[in-house]
């Protein structure tokens, strides 16, 4: 036997192939001996350069995991802090101002909250227009410096909205003290702002309101505070602290506004209805997956947009929702969507009244929402609207809002999604994974769940690499407590290897297509998964 049969063809270092031929050539030494020695010593060294290369692979894992805590509390502090001052944000408002009542209702002694909403006037959107970005930027920048050196020991700052403070002042005086603070922040922000080529003189309007006497919740005292700040706007006043009577115009105000909206939105929808219609997949709950197939039952649906085009006939959704996104048109297409989809489960409700089909109780109907529409100023009350319009329960509809969308703006969003889900209503991120977001980021919203983009079914069963990322966002939804929906699926291999990651809701062909609104009630009934392996 020769000394490469001993050690196989791995490659040894030279001083090591030296050491291992001298004990091969000894004679003094029996031949089994020799043999077990040299095999042995080899693997040792086959060994050691493993354990090496282990260690040097956890070494890059390390520096992995630092690099990934440092990327996520780098976004993090993103979440937290605004960018241009490096001030605390909304969302740190909000848990700051939950905290200061609670320990106000709790205290045995009187305790005032003021909050201070402060707006820079005209003279800083002249100035955007006229200014290079950096230069506003630190105008911004500045504002809050100046604000911070007059906050007192018992005051909290926070930089919420572009051109917009808000400062929370906890004490146990009297009203005095409101007015004193406001003109101070009025005198420092309204002080010259030197820049290499300019002086510019900017302004603000500050809006005020007390605890208890203006609010006694956070809602309640950012939107009196924003009352009075409207008001001072309005009428040009330095300061204004809330009254009751503002509500009241401002109520009557926001009345007037819905009733131009609706008359212009009921002659909008008449005419969509007549191109447009909804098309409803059914959305499946699967409660085994084994040898003998499937068993599960339908609990939702997703409305998607159909065009019959006058002319053209029924126009492909890729091919119109992108132009309509671009319009803007997307945006009462988006409404009405809303609108319809309210009204179908209104009929359902009163089916379900009548007896007629008790399963429409548990339904619910999952309508996109687009990422023009999610920026509209108006898609909170239009929400609102097709609600109360309608008169149906809001944990019935859920909203689905794309990646990207949130991403835009996370600030806005994160205010946007914490509105909706005060209105009872869930939200899934659509098209997940196509994105450039992360779980770790989006744990900061309150989303209820994530749908699987419907791109990775392709190869799911076939790319090793398909895999590992499908199965890295079940295993991390799995541990923030965030439901993963399967889009796409349509062979029962998938569903399989799906189950075993721990997926229990499902939409795709596999389980049925989209069909208008009557088939899919009537259909119903006749959507059953027992003893299912071969498709719906």
């Amino acid at each position: 036997m020769s000394l490469r049969d001993l050690i196989g063809d791995d490659e040894l270092p030279a001083g090591t192939l030296r050491e291992l031929r001298e004990v091969f050539r000894r004679r003094d030494v029996p031949e089994d001996i020799k043999h077990r020695y040299i095999t042995l010593r080899a693997r040792q060294l086959q060994l050691e350069q493993q354990l090496d290369d282990t260690s040097s692979a956890l070494d890059d894992l390390q520096e992995q995991i630092k690099a990934r805590k440092r990327r996520e509390q780098k976004l993090e502090k993103r979440l937290i802090y605004n960018e241009k001052t490096g001030l605390a944000n909304h969302t740190v408002l909000d848990n700051d101002l939950h905290s200061f009542l609670n320990e106000a209702n709790s205290s045995p002694t009187p305790r005032d909250i003021v909050v201070y909403i402060i707006a820079l006037d005209q003279s800083f959107e002249d100035a955007k227009r006229s200014l290079e970005p950096s230069l506003t930027d630190w105008i911004i920048y500045e504002t809050g410096e100046r604000l911070k050196e007059c906050l007192p020991a018992n005051a909290r700052l926070y930089h919420t909205r572009e051109s917009e403070f808000v400062v929370v002042l906890v004490h146990n005086s009297s009203g005095d003290v409101m007015e004193y603070y406001a003109d101070r922040f009025y005198e420092e922000v309204s002080r010259r702002y030197t820049l290499p080529k300019y002086t510019i003189a900017i302004g603000c309007y500050i809006g005020i309101a007390c605890h208890p006497d203006h609010g006694s919740t956070k809602r309640s005292l950012l939107r009196n505070a924003d009352i009075a700040l409207s008001n001072s706007i309005r009428s040009r006043r330095v300061f204004t602290t809330y009254r009751p009577e503002m509500s009241a115009a401002v109520i009557e105000k926001i009345e007037l506004q819905n009733s131009i909206i609706k008359a212009f939105e009921e002659q909008t929808i008449a005419e969509i209805n007549r191109q447009f219609e909804l098309h409803y997949q059914p959305l499946i709950e699967l409660e085994s997956c084994n040898g003998s197939g499937l068993q599960g039952k339908v609990v939702g649906a997703e409305a998607l947009i159909r065009w019959h085009h006058p002319s053209h006939g029924l126009v492909a959704p890729d091919r119109f929702i992108p132009v309509a996104e671009e319009s803007g048109l997307i945006v009462p297409i988006g409404t009405w969507a809303l609108y319809t989809a309210s009204d179908l489960l209104a009929s359902w409700g009163r089916s379900v009244g009548e007896q007629r089909n008790r399963r429409f109780d548990q339904l619910f109907v999952s309508v996109n929402v687009s990422p023009r529409q999610f920026r509209d100023e108006y898609l909170l009350s239009n929400i609102e609207r097709a609600l109360s319009r309608a008169e149906v329960a809001a944990d019935n509809l859920r909203l689905e809002i794309t990646e990207s969308s949130i991403m835009d703006d996370p600030e806005d969003s994160l205010y946007k999604i914490h509105r909706i889900r005060e209105m009872g209503i869930e939200v899934s991120i659509d098209d997940f994974g196509t994105g450039y977001s992360s779980l770790s980021y989006l744990k900061r919203f309150p989303i209820r769940s994530i749908k699987l983009d419907r791109t990775f079914m392709g190869d799911l069963l076939t790319d090793k690499a398909t895999m590992s990322i499908v199965r890295a966002i079940c295993n991390m939804a799995a541990g923030l407590g965030i439901e993963v929906i399967v889009e796409g699926v349509e062979q029962y291999e998938q569903i399989r290897f799906l189950w075993e990651l721990g997926c229990r809701r499902y939409q795709g062909y596999y389980f049925g297509r989209a069909v208008p609104q009557d088939l899919f009630s009537a259909a119903l009934d006749d959507w059953s998964l027992e003893d299912s392996s071969n498709g719906a």
